[in-house]
């Protein structure tokens, strides 16, 4: 089970800090630190005596990392600028199972019929997805005897030194997160698994018709439809729990009070539900590079791809379409006497994920086409009572859905949601199996793969 995390707040006092980690303290630096008064002197007073004892030394920035770190990283722990979707800290476990039920079916009233259904068993349409933690990092920072011992010296010393060991790793993680949130967005538009849809090119003349595409898909996300999201299934999304995720130059252009108005909110409500980004194809290429070096399902955005990502204005999401889970962070530090000198590591592992049962649009200034349908590979021989895995790649434009559907023209022959045929055991010798990908986004267009059956 996810939970939020609670925000603390510290104030920006120096004495306040140096009191709240004396009243956490052992007896023995009780002992020798006095209460902090809110004079400079008291200040340097302290600074003096920790400084005189490499093991107050260590008490004093252990606590410091250990206890007001953490508090001042969870207090900042939605400051990332898409921090509503995050779901908050897993604390048990490292995997989410997301469940759906799908509507259930009607059937006609008849006494007679109940007499023989009534033990009869309907399995609900259960689906669900698995969200996994795949996101472990750690980011790594010095502290010099030198830094310590100049903390003591001015009124914010103590402040600027919690600065020095925490927003550089913070900042960082924070940083990665949203990139992380971007690159996966745009993964989903370009492997067109978002559901498009045609916008005019986007002018000052043209605000109105937008807002009115616009307003027409929010309006529908409030009926059962199974039409918005990657399952297939009959799912609604109320007003409240839509987030539009606009690109700020187009945000500039248009004019707030209408958007809000397609929300049927004033500019105030619609505030929270206005989520600002730079641009979806301005991702930190370099950084994602790093970032995911050793992970095998990363691939790197092409320049192109960025620039067709850069004509999106806005999407349209639920409020849970954003799978993203804390699973765990923690500071720890290491004392180099060789050196003189601390190193401290700000551990970092997330979920991150996306719902296929949540609804979600894209609006885009062009028409989205599905160009062809190729099935892979396009002849075999499977024996009977086997199996097959076959693949369909759909070449689209403006960012089409790829799914599609598929079918077999053989009784004792089927095909799974993911393209595996498995050939039935009673199915005769050299029968031609025909097996058909059929893109969902438009009928007209299909693949074939041809199995004869040894």
């Amino acid at each position: 089970m996810a939970t939020k995390p609670k925000i603390v707040t510290l104030t920006n006092s120096s004495v306040d800090i140096l009191n709240v980690i004396r009243n956490n303290a052992t007896i023995n630096y009780k002992n020798y630190v006095p209460v902090a008064t809110a004079d400079a002197e008291s200040i340097r007073e302290i600074g003096a005596i920790i400084m005189d004892s490499p093991q107050l030394q260590n008490e004093f920035l252990s606590a410091l990392v250990n206890r007001i770190g953490r508090v001042l990283v969870t207090s900042k722990m939605y400051d990332n600028p898409w921090s509503m979707f995050k779901k908050g800290t897993l604390e048990f476990g490292e995997t989410i199972e997301e469940i759906f039920v799908n509507i259930a079916n009607p059937f006609q009233f008849d006494p007679n019929v109940a007499e023989t259904n009534l033990f009869k068993r309907e399995i609900p349409d259960v689906r669900s997805a698995f969200h996994i933690m795949n996101y472990q990092k750690y980011y790594k920072t010095t502290i010099q005897n030198d830094q310590l011992r100049q903390a003591f010296l001015s009124w914010q010393g103590i402040t600027d030194l919690i600065a020095k060991i925490v927003d550089s790793m913070y900042t960082g993680a924070n940083y990665d997160e949203f990139q992380t949130m971007k690159y996966m967005l745009a993964k989903h538009i370009l492997n067109g698994r978002m559901y498009p849809v045609t916008i005019p090119a986007v002018t000052e003349a043209n605000m109105k018709s937008i807002v009115s595409t616009i307003k027409g898909v929010s309006n529908n996300y409030e009926f059962m439809s199974n039409k918005y999201n990657v399952a297939g299934v009959q799912n609604f999304s109320k007003k409240k729990d839509q987030y539009l995720l606009i690109n700020s130059n187009f945000d500039a252009t248009m004019d707030v009070e209408v958007l809000a108005s397609a929300f049927n909110m004033d500019k105030t409500q619609f505030a929270g539900q206005r989520v600002l980004v730079d641009s979806f194809g301005s991702l930190d290429i370099e950084r994602l590079n790093i970032l995911f070096a050793d992970d095998p399902t990363y691939t790197e955005i092409s320049e192109s791809d960025l620039q067709a990502l850069d004509a999106i204005p806005c999407v349209l999401v639920d409020k849970d379409w954003f799978m993203i889970f804390d699973n765990f962070y923690n500071f720890t530090e290491q004392y180099n006497g060789e050196g003189l000198y601390w190193n401290y590591w700000y551990h970092v592992w997330k979920t991150f994920s996306v719902s296929p049962f949540a609804n979600n649009a894209l609006f885009i200034p062009g028409v989205p086409t599905v160009k062809s349908v190729t099935v892979s590979p396009a002849n075999a021989t499977v024996k009977a009572g086997q199996t097959i895995s076959l693949s369909a790649v759909v070449q689209t434009e403006y960012f089409a859905p790829q799914s599609v559907n598929w079918t077999s023209d053989t009784e004792g022959v089927t095909v799974s949601k993911g393209g595996l045929v498995t050939i039935g055991a009673d199915v005769s010798l050299d029968t031609s199996v025909t097996i058909t990908a059929t893109s969902v986004y438009n009928n007209e267009k299909s693949g074939t793969s041809t199995i004869t059956v040894s």
